[in-house]
C-alpha cells in the first residue's frame, strides 16, 4: 500500500491497542503467515516483504504495538517453519530491558523484544556450537506530520541523480533549491492527474525488512534440507538497532546459548536495493561486504572464495570497511556487538539510498531478484561455514567489549 494518511494512522492505533495486552505471551497463530516453498524464491521474499513492510505494522518502532506485530509475525512463521524456539522460557522471545531514553515513555510493557530460533545441527558434537544469522526486526515508526508522499519520492530521485541523496545534509542549499524546482514541475504536472498522497508510516521495506525475510527464507531453507549442516544455526532477529545497537547489545550480554559457542555471525541490513539508481557505482550485482577481516582473516577469504565461485558472482564492494571511513558502517549494525567479543563477522548490505528512513522506503521499490541472490548468498555462507571441520580462527586483536567502537 502506498501512504496512509494521518487520521488514519491514529484510527489504526486505537483498533490495534489491544495487541499491547498480548505483548509478552507467546503466539501461537498469526493473520499473515501463509504457504511458502522451501527454496529461497523471489515470490516468497515479496508476499513476506509486502507482510511485514505494511503500514499495518506501523513502522516497527521498537517499544510499540507495531513491533510486537512484527516479531508476533516472525515467532509465528518461526513456529510454522518447525524451528526451535531460542528465546526466554521456552519461547521465541527475548526481552531486552534497557533504560536507555531513546525509548518512549508510553512505551508497551514487554514490546521491545528480539526473536530467537535455532535449527539444531547434525554432527553430534559440533551441534552444540552456533552460526548466528541477524538482521534487525525494527524501524523508526511514524513521521509527524505527514508529507506527501509523490514530492519526497520525486525529490530524492533528482537528489540522487545529482549524487547525493537527501538525508545527506552536506548538500548545498543552493543544489537542494536547484532539485526541488526541477521537482516541483513534475509533480504540478502529476497533481493534474491525482491529489496529493500524505504518508507517515515509515515502513522499512529495505531497513530491515529486506535483511528480516531474508533471515526467514534462510532458515526456511535450511530447515527443510534433508541433511541439516553439522553446526547449529542460530537465528536471531534483534529489536531496537535504531535505537543503538540495543537488542544485540542484550543478546550479547545475555545470550540464550553459551557466548563462546558463537563461531561466527553473519548480518544482514539493507540488502534489497543496490542498483545504479540507488548507489553510485551500484548495479544488478552489486554488494557492500563491512567487518569480514576485523576479527577473523580466514571468514573474509571463505566470504571471497564462495562468491568467485558462484555461477554469477557479487562485485563485492569493501570500500565502506575501511579504517576511518566517515560513515562507520561497522560500528552501526548489530554485527558489531558480537564481533566485540571476538566472534567472528560478516556485514552484507547493498548500502544507504535516498530511501533511508524516509517514509518512501516501501516494499514496491525493492529489487526482489537482487534480494533473493544476496539471501541465496549468506545461505550458502552460513551452511559452509557450519560444516567446517573447526571454527573460522581469530587472528585479529580484540579490544575491550565495553569501549566505545571506533572504525
Amino acid at each position: 500500500m502506498d501512504g496512509l494518511q494521518t487520521g488514519r494512522v491514529f484510527r489504526r492505533f486505537v483498533i490495534l491497542g489491544v495487541i499491547s495486552a498480548c505483548a509478552q505471551q507467546q503466539v501461537t497463530t498469526s493473520p499473515r503467515t501463509t504457504a511458502t516453498s522451501s527454496a529461497i524464491s523471489v515470490q516468497d521474499l515479496t508476499s513476506r516483504l509486502y507482510a511485514y513492510a505494511d503500514d499495518s505494522m506501523m513502522g516497527r518502532e521498537s517499544g510499540t504495538v507495531g513491533n510486537v506485530m512484527a516479531t508476533s509475525y516472525l515467532a509465528a512463521e518461526a513456529r510454522r517453519l518447525g524451528l526451535e524456539p531460542g528465546g526466554d522460557n521456552g519461547s521465541y522471545f527475548q526481552e531486552i530491558r534497557s533504560t536507555s531514553t531513546r525509548f518512549s515513555p508510553g512505551s508497551v510493557p514487554g514490546s521491545a523484544r528480539n526473536v530467537v530460533a535455532v535449527i539444531r545441527g547434525s554432527d553430534p558434537v559440533l551441534r552444540n556450537e552456533y552460526v548466528a544469522i541477524g538482521a534487525h526486526n525494527d524501524h523508526v515508526g511514524i513521521r509527524r506530520p505527514a508529507i506527501d508522499h509523490d514530492s519526497l519520492k520525486a525529490l530524492n530521485k533528482e537528489l540522487t541523480r545529482l549524487g547525493a541523496p537527501f538525508w545527506d545534509r552536506s548538500i548545498p542549499a543552493s543544489r537542494r533549491a536547484a532539485a526541488r524546482a526541477e521537482v516541483r514541475l513534475n509533480i504540478d504536472s502529476l497533481r493534474r492527474i491525482r491529489p496529493a498522497r500524505l504518508d507517515s508510516i515509515n515502513n522499512g521495506a529495505d531497513d530491515d525488512g529486506s535483511g528480516t525475510v531474508a533471515v526467514l527464507e534462510i532458515a526456511e531453507a535450511i530447515a527443510a534440507s534433508p541433511v541439516k549442516p553439522k553446526r547449529s544455526i542460530l537465528l536471531v532477529w534483534h529489536t531496537a538497532e535504531e535505537k543503538g545497537l540495543l537488542g544485540a547489545k542484550w543478546f550479547t550480554e545475555n545470550p540464550t546459548v553459551p557466548r563462546s559457542a558463537i563461531v561466527a555471525q553473519l548480518n544482514m541490513d539493507m540488502v534489497g536495493r543496490g542498483g545504479a539508481a540507488d548507489i553510485t557505482g551500484g548495479g544488478p550485482d552489486y554488494l557492500q561486504v563491512v567487518g569480514s577481516r576485523r576479527v577473523s582473516t580466514e571468514l573474509g577469504d571463505i566470504v571471497d572464495q564462495m562468491n568467485r565461485a558462484r555461477p554469477r558472482p557479487f562485485r563485492l564492494d569493501y570500500q565502506y570497511d575501511a579504517n576511518g571511513h566517515p560513515e562507520r558502517i561497522y560500528c552501526r549494525s548489530d554485527h558489531y556487538m558480537y564481533a566485540r567479543y571476538g566472534i567472528p563477522v560478516t556485514f552484507f548490505t547493498t548500502g544507504l539510498h535516498a530511501e533511508y528512513h524516509q517514509v518512501t522506503d516501501e516494499a514496491q521499490y525493492i529489487d526482489y531478484e537482487h534480494l533473493q541472490r544476496v539471501a541465496d548468498f549468506v545461505h550458502d555462507v552460513a551452511v559452509h561455514v557450519a560444516n567446517l571441520d573447526h571454527r573460522p580462527r581469530v587472528d585479529r586483536p580484540v579490544g575491550d567489549p565495553g569501549a566505545v567502537c571506533v572504525q
